[in-house]
């Protein structure tokens, strides 16, 4: 009895983990453009003549986010807290750079976890 009741406990945690949409414990990289996630929505307002406007929209708040190459929209935290990743984007705004960090996912909505900013390679 005490091993089914063992059993039947690890399977509620791991049913548990996976309902609470907890990621993979595998380090993850991505690469793409950090764009404001307002204008870019709203316009497509991406690139270097968008770099001030997405600086100062970072800074007042909106959203952060990072526009791949196959044009996938992806939504940031910060590993630390789960939070806002712009203080880590900032300095890269309208630059491209690859991203390092974890993939969570709820209901079809992704969101990487980001743990390390770098500039992307040049080609």
């Amino acid at each position: 009895m005490k091993r089914s009741s063992a059993m039947a406990a690890a399977l509620g945690v791991v049913l548990l983990a996976v309902g609470l949409g907890i990621a993979d414990e595998k380090t993850a990289t991505i690469t793409g453009e950090v764009v404001d996630s307002s204008c870019y929505i709203k316009m497509g307002a991406k690139g270097a003549d968008h770099a001030k406007c997405a600086a100062d929209c970072g800074k007042a708040g909106v959203p952060l986010a990072l526009l791949t190459d196959d044009g996938t929209l992806v939504w940031v935290a910060s590993t630390k807290d789960m939070e806002s990743a712009n203080a880590m984007l900032q300095p890269y705004v309208a630059k491209k750079v690859t991203l390092e960090g974890q993939w969570f996912e709820r209901s079809g909505t992704k969101l990487f976890a980001v743990s390390k900013v770098t500039p992307a390679a040049s080609r």
